[in-house]
């Protein structure tokens, strides 16, 4: 067993743990906030509401970067090893990756020229609402991942990071499947909104790139702990 699940036992540092666990969940309601967001968006075309809740996702972003510069400060502070440090240091910060490319979204959409966006085929907008969907099942998934490793518990750990590989998958082909419908259509919109959209296009199908780095990070975690 490596050092790090057994520093994870340790009571005198369970600020860190529950302070992380806390981290996890908070970036978790970043992107279930953002999905909501873009549901009101694009399906309801309620854009008032819509804006409101991007605004919310950014607030909610900030709350988590506090609690990564906690978290951060009490690895600073805290008598480890350089080892464990490093490790935690990366599982923090790739975590906190997940709701920085969650708010990047957000706010192109807060001032994204809005009959540009809209004005794209209906086909994207259901392709772009699949993307944020699957990839909040995937963000729950590494939660659960976050959890399960902060207990010690590895049963499903493999299981879990091979189904966040399954799903980020499923948004790479439908950015590919965007990206195609995109190059064929030639959309009536000024060329900046277009450098802005496919901006959105990439960083929306990063969220769950970002989920696997933290699910492959875990299983790296979890492997090294056997040896």
């Amino acid at each position: 067993m490596s050092s790090l699940s057994e520093w994870f036992k340790s009571r005198n540092e369970q600020s860190v743990i529950n302070k992380t666990l806390v981290h996890m969940q908070k970036i978790l309601e970043v992107v279930v906030e953002f999905e909501k967001g873009l549901t009101f968006y694009l399906e309801e075309k309620n854009l008032e509401l819509a804006i409101k809740v991007f605004n919310r996702v950014t607030e909610l972003e900030h709350q988590a970067d506090r609690i990564r510069r906690n978290i951060l400060n009490m690895i600073s502070k805290a008598e480890i090893s350089i080892t464990i440090r490093e490790n935690l240091v990366h599982l923090t910060q790739r975590i906190d990756d997940i709701a920085n490319a969650t708010n990047a979204c957000a706010r192109i959409l807060l001032y994204m020229n809005h009959s540009d966006f809209l004005n794209l085929e209906k086909e994207v907008h259901s392709k772009l609402l699949e993307i944020v969907r699957i990839t909040v099942e995937a963000v729950k998934k590494v939660n659960k991942m976050v959890n399960e490793i902060l207990k010690i518990g590895e049963a499903e750990i493999q299981k879990l990071g091979e189904e966040v590989n399954i799903l980020e998958h499923k948004c790479d082909e439908l950015r590919f499947d965007i990206n195609k419908i995109l190059v064929s259509n030639h959309p009536d919109i000024n060329p900046f909104s277009a450098i802005e959209i496919h901006n959105f296009i990439s960083i929306i199908e990063a969220i769950s790139d970002n989920a696997e780095d933290v699910a492959d990070y875990i299983i790296m975690l979890t492997v090294a702990k056997r040896t």
